[in-house]
């Protein structure tokens, strides 16, 4: 399955399995906050502007 990584000031990227599973262990290691969503995950980036990051699943 692929998953699109996108950041809130606009880029993203489609990202494989392997990639997704490694993004929301780090978050998850480095106490970002990480939201369940229909589709996949909204992650909130800890930081000056707390920007958030959508990870949602594309397809097979």
């Amino acid at each position: 399955m692929r998953y699109r990584l996108t950041f809130e000031g606009g880029p993203s990227v489609l990202v494989d399995d392997l990639a997704h599973r490694h993004f929301l262990r780090q978050a998850v290691r480095r106490g970002h906050e990480t939201t369940r969503v229909r589709g996949g995950y909204v992650v909130t980036l800890a930081g000056r502007r707390g920007r958030r990051v959508a990870l949602i699943a594309e397809g097979a």
